[in-house]
């Protein structure tokens, strides 16, 4: 048996009045973000994953798998691949359906319909379009129907619309999730579906807006930071589990037609249906032994560079989501220092989105390659500017619009000092600004190091998009690569805060 936390729901469980059929019983698997090749602190990992999978199906005649997404990227093995790795050892679980959410279109929509084609399950997007004929893009899904003895169960996946501003993705349309999902859904009720499972990620609210829909009878999201979570309302499911799988969620569906159903669960196909919840802890799940193989050979193409030294840290290393998406940073700050100076700029911008390692390191700590790459794992290149001093200011202020909400647009500067009033409104925070000790003035202009990601306008930095570029992505290093050499040249990396930022609240 494998170990869970069984959650008890008030009216999940109800017994269904007579029927006209035998109730049917399936259970739906249920995980996502699966970008890590190796545990956390003991849980986790496709491997482990693949056990769960092998055990329910031994244990249960159906079980649909479904796969959240989220898992393309970022990690430090998909900034070299572009996620084939992670298609290659998901292809070994049996995965029904997999979720196309803003991280699987993290590399470009060319790259992704190229994982789709790798892929032997579908990959699902209702709301994200080929931008030229409004139908999915090449190798994906708007939906797909999977078979559950006499059942069908319809499977939709609403891409965030906040992904045209955070990927590259110029093909693709992203249109209204909530709408697009309540759409595809009545259309497959009217095909005969008799039950919808939409997935989603809490992006820009998205998985609220899908939820408050009412269209799909479970949704399943991701939510940072809850390891299990369950809302009911006596008509529908949503749920969310920890990423990684270290935790995986199995639903245990009863499904009968022609039932009276007190709950006013009956749908229009006349289905009425319960679930029973179980978290799967994976902490004593054992790795299956030929993913884990597979995933490890992986591992080992990536130790003689990544495990190459770089250089000693001198101080405190501080990388977590909240260190780096609210205030001064000494991490940002060394990252900015290190693309002007390899930029020749007068300033540079790096965003807080681009520094992912979410840790801690201590004083002391042997930096490798591997460290970089961990934190900055985005192909993001250098790109340098010609800027004037209003598209400096309108840039920083849309960067420091969702201070609020963490997002990974924050701004960090170097050669730039800055004061920030969030309690004043998005559009009007920036007190005071000012680039080498000169208060910066709108028709002046100034030489701006940033990555391609925010130069091309993305993640909100629509003012940045026609600046001119003296020096373009193509001729130029990675922001990984211009750090790593940095800190190689002398050894040492002593990051370090000196007050070019203050966000007052």
């Amino acid at each position: 048996m494998l170990p869970v936390l069984a959650l008890a729901l008030a009216g999940l469980a109800t017994p269904l009045a007579s029927a006209l059929a035998e109730p049917f019983r399936f259970t739906l698997l249920y995980a996502h973000s699966t970008t890590e090749l190796e545990d956390t602190q003991g849980r986790g990992g496709i491997a482990r994953l693949a056990t769960v999978v092998r055990q329910e199906r031994a244990a249960h005649d159906t079980v649909l798998v479904l796969h959240g997404g989220q898992s393309l990227a970022p990690s430090v093995l998909s900034f070299y691949d572009q996620g084939a790795h992670v298609i290659d050892l998901l292809n070994g679980l049996g995965i029904d359906a997999m979720a196309a959410l803003n991280r699987e279109f993290h590399h470009g929509d060319d790259t992704l319909m190229t994982r789709a084609f790798a892929a032997n399950f579908p990959l699902v997007t209702t709301n994200a379009v080929d931008r030229a004929t409004g139908k999915p893009l090449d190798g994906l899904e708007s939906a797909v129907v999977l078979d559950a003895g006499p059942y069908k169960v319809g499977v939709l996946a609403a891409t965030p619309t906040q992904t045209k501003e955070t990927t590259r993705s110029g093909r693709t349309e992203f249109r209204d999730p909530a709408g697009a999902v309540a759409d595809k859904a009545r259309e497959l009720r009217a095909q005969g579906v008799d039950l919808v499972v939409a997935m989603t990620a809490n992006s820009g609210n998205t998985h609220r807006d899908v939820i408050a829909a009412r269209a799909a009878n479970i949704v399943l999201y991701q939510d940072r930071g809850r390891a299990v979570g369950v809302e009911y309302d006596g008509k529908s499911l949503a749920a969310t589990v920890d990423a990684q799988a270290a935790w995986v969620l199995a639903l245990d569906i009863t499904i009968e037609r022609g039932a009276i159903d007190r709950n006013a669960k009956t749908g229009p196909s006349g289905v009425a249906w319960s679930a029973g919840v179980r978290a799967i802890d994976t902490a004593p799940i054992p790795p299956d032994s030929a993913v884990d193989s597979r995933a490890k050979a992986y591992l080992a193409r990536l130790d003689g560079m990544l495990g190459m030294q770089v250089g000693r840290l001198e101080s405190p290393v501080d990388t977590r989501r909240e260190a780096v998406r609210g205030g001064e940073n000494a991490f940002a700050n060394a990252l900015a220092d290190a693309l002007r100076a390899a930029m020749e700029a007068d300033v540079a911008l790096v965003n807080g989105g681009t520094i992912r390692g979410d840790r801690q390191y201590a004083a002391g700590t042997l930096w490798t390659r591997r460290d970089i790459q961990t934190e900055i794992p985005y192909h993001d290149t250098a790109v340098l500017l010609e800027v004037t001093g209003q598209q400096l200011r309108d840039a920083l202020e849309s960067g420091y619009s969702g201070i609020e909400q963490a997002q990974g647009r924050f701004p960090h500067l170097s050669n730039a000092r800055v004061l920030v009033d969030a309690s004043r409104p998005a559009g009007r925070r920036i007190v005071e600004l000012t680039v080498g000790g000169k208060p910066v003035e709108p028709a002046a202009r100034y030489r701006l190091a940033t990555g391609s990601y925010i130069a091309q306008g993305s993640d909100g930095y629509t003012a940045l998009a026609a600046a001119p570029r003296l020096v373009d992505d193509r001729d130029a290093d990675f922001l990984s690569t211009i750090l790593a050499d940095q800190i190689a040249r002398t050894g040492s990396f002593a990051p370090r805060l000196d007050g070019r930022l203050t966000v007052t609240r």
